[in-house]
């Protein structure tokens, strides 16, 4: 049982200021009994316990400094017995007094507890008094524990200005531990306000890291270099005081009512990192003692400050690594070219710029504007404007628009080339420096060689749309009496022509051609020869040659081709009209699968195939292909389809494809619809018999006989 315990208690309103208020107490205290040794430990882990009472309990509460026989104790009771107690935490009540939970008071204190009452909560932490209860020639005196209490204490107040100890600054989150610093700091000299500049290497500049009292609208503000308060290229390694600032003003400190300031360099392994700062609000309130006191806890706490900008360069590497790798990502995942020049400006903006503009080189290497944008959307007409008149005929690279802020101009080059540029802009005194300007050149590395991939496939599209305009006719004829419906659907998510087509042509006196075919293979090398046949068998059915014997010369031109010729499967035939409601067909089934009927004498009855099967074009150097003949009514329907569609398999079984009897459930559905609706059916139940993509190209010709004709 403890006896001759001393007391002296206060009690506070849950304000942020009874957090200086309760340390005044404390410190007053201490010092009049004595314990000028455990002064700063116990004033700061008062300090923390009171701001986790203001932050967490919001009650009146009571400070006790209680000296028993062997130990020093500080209890604080608040009235809301909360069981939670936030560990850690980083509070910031009112003008910047931070707490930083009960991290403090296990490090400094050598015992601590929390008790609960029905009524009220106390935290109390003990410090040992050494020295009060062992006399240095009594026996134990020198024994390790005592002699380790001792020195411990030498050293830190032989090395730790502010009476931290190195236990609790390693404890302490990095942000914590500069908040720290400059709360004690400001503490120690009785300032109204103190601050932190550390070094950000990413834009050679210096930042707000940390602040306490007045100075807190400042946190986060950039200084650049140089600036009054902040260190220069030559800068000094001695403190600077300021007598009075509306004489010498700092910008950083304007509209802040302060009136002194001293600085001291927080210099590590031989250059400048940071400036700590302490100020107050009456002129020439600091003395060369001041200055050189500031200066000792700038050299202290200099190896933490540069931990600190290290750790925290290291995170703003590693974020930028991570942004770099999302941007490689997104522009790899567009081949349209606008869709890649638009993702570049909302990449950089408003990472690395307020706006941006990209111009393309034109086919004589001048630049031309292609995309802008601008974090404001009300400035956006304006930028256009400028970045227009920043790209003259007469020049190869635009210049800076006339327009408000910093401007850097990178080339976008790829394969070797430089194929345009990218125009970055910043606000005014915020040019692109040291790691963001490398960041910004990867980027547009990056984006030079997606918007040059995107220009080159858009390319290869339209030459794929043209060879596809020349394996399909540009309109399709009306034939008196029939209704015509088309499809067509290359295979690849990026094939706009493949080895299917089909054709319908006016011959003249009632007659029509028509075909429907299939090259081996697929892509713009089937489509060649796709085309070439097309306009072969056209070319010769017009000149009067007979199916049979067109289909015969196209197999010899094949063959000749040699290596580059490939195999072709076609119905080539001639439809005309014989009487108000009968029609003549004429045809050839080279190898392709023979066409579907429907019947209206038959209804209800599936579609038949019509034509012989015979040998496909491009095998045998001499074929003989003999011409079938048939008469449709009024009211038949007679449909071509490729094999793609016959083809298509189920992705559950390479056994289950379309087939005929898919082909004669869609044209059974579909009677009473127009030729046009069956072949859009047709190909979209194709697409929907499995989830895999097609691997064939697919053509379908529908044509319904006897529309519109007279009764």
């Amino acid at each position: 049982m403890r006896t001759r315990a001393k007391t002296l208690s206060r009690t506070f309103e849950p304000a942020p200021t009874s957090v200086s208020e309760a340390r005044h107490f404390a410190r007053t205290v201490l010092a009049g009994w004595g314990l000028d040794d455990l002064l700063d430990d116990a004033v700061l882990l008062t300090s923390e316990l009171v701001t986790n009472a203001v932050t967490h309990a919001g009650t009146p509460m009571t400070v006790a400094v209680v000296r028993e026989a062997d130990r020093l104790r500080i209890d604080v009771f608040d009235q809301h017995p909360n069981r939670v107690l936030p560990v850690g935490v980083n509070a910031r009540p009112g003008a910047g007094e931070h707490g930083r939970g009960l991290l403090i008071t296990s490090a400094l204190s050598t015992a601590w507890g929390v008790e609960y009452r029905k009524n009220h909560k106390r935290v109390w932490a003990a410090f040992a008094l050494v020295e009060e209860t062992l006399d240095a020639d009594a026996p134990g005196a020198g024994g390790p524990e005592v002699q380790d209490v001792r020195r411990r204490r030498a050293e830190s107040a032989g090395q730790d200005p502010l009476g931290l100890g190195g236990l609790v600054l390693n404890q302490l989150p990095l942000t914590d531990m500069l908040d720290l610093v400059v709360e004690q700091t400001r503490e120690r000299f009785g300032a109204d306000a103190a601050y932190l500049l550390l070094e950000d290497e990413m834009d050679d500049q210096f930042v707000v890291a940390a602040t306490s009292g007045s100075a807190a609208p400042v946190q986060g503000r950039n200084v650049r270099r140089g600036e009054a308060g902040a260190p220069g290229l030559r800068a000094s390694f001695r403190p600077l005081s300021i007598v009075d600032l509306r004489a010498t003003p700092v910008d950083l400190l304007r509209g802040l009512e302060l009136r002194s300031l001293v600085t001291a360099p927080v210099a590590f392994d031989g250059r400048v990192i940071g400036t700590l700062a302490v100020a107050r609000s009456e002129p020439s309130s600091f003395t060369t003692e001041d200055g050189a006191e500031l200066q000792r806890i700038a050299d202290w706490a200099a190896a933490g400050v540069d931990r600190a900008s290290t750790r925290a360069a290291d995170g703003e590497r590693r974020g930028w690594l991570a942004f770099l790798g999302e941007a490689s990502v997104m522009l790899a995942g567009s081949l349209d070219l606008e869709t890649t020049a638009a993702m570049t400006g909302q990449i950089v903006v408003p990472r690395l710029a307020t706006w941006c503009g990209i111009h393309l080189n034109d086919a004589r290497d001048r630049p031309r504007l292609q995309f802008a944008w601008h974090a404001d959307e009300q400035q956006l007409d304006a930028l256009q404007d400028a970045l227009e008149k920043a790209t003259p005929e007469d020049r190869e690279t635009p210049t800076e628009p006339d327009f408000p802020g910093e401007v850097a101009i990178l080339p976008l080059e790829a394969r070797n080339r430089i194929i345009g540029w990218l125009t970055l802009g910043r606000p005014a005194g915020e040019p692109l420096r040291r790691e963001r300007l490398m960041v910004a050149e990867s980027i547009a590395r990056r984006a030079a060689l997606a918007i040059d991939n995107a220009r080159a496939h858009t390319e290869l599209h339209e030459i794929g749309q043209s060879l596809q305009r020349s394996l399909l006719p540009a309109v399709l004829p009306e034939i008196p009496g029939v209704d015509i419906g088309v499809g067509y659907e290359p295979t690849g998510e990026f094939n706009d022509a493949g080895g299917d087509f089909y054709d319908i042509f006016a011959l003249g006196a009632g007659r029509w051609g028509f075909m429907v075919g299939d090259v081996c293979g697929v892509g713009p090398e089937a489509a060649t020869v796709a085309g070439m046949s097309r306009h072969t068998v056209r070319a010769l059915i017009r000149a009067g040659i007979p199916i049979a014997p067109t289909l015969e010369r196209l197999n010899a031109a094949i063959c000749d081709e040699g290596q580059r010729g490939r195999f072709i499967t076609m119905v080539c035939g001639t439809i005309e009209v014989t009487a108000a409601s009968r029609f003549r067909l004429r045809l050839v089934c080279a190898g392709h699968p023979p066409p579907f009927l429907v019947t209206r004498a038959r209804p209800g009855v599936p579609a038949r195939r019509v034509g012989r099967p015979q040998a496909l074009l491009g095998v045998l150097d001499a074929v003989d292909y003999i011409e079938d003949e048939v008469t449709l009514e009024r009211g038949d329907r007679f449909v071509v389809v490729t094999d793609g569609v016959l083809e298509r398999r189920a992705e559950a079984s390479v056994e289950s494809m379309f087939e005929e009897a898919g082909v004669e459930a869609v044209l059974a559905a579909g009677i009473g619809t127009g030729a046009q609706a069956v072949a859009d059916r047709l190909l979209r139940a194709v697409a929907d018999f499995s989830t895999t993509p097609p691997s064939d190209d697919m053509a379908v010709l529908v044509l319904d006989l006897g529309k519109g004709l007279p009764g």
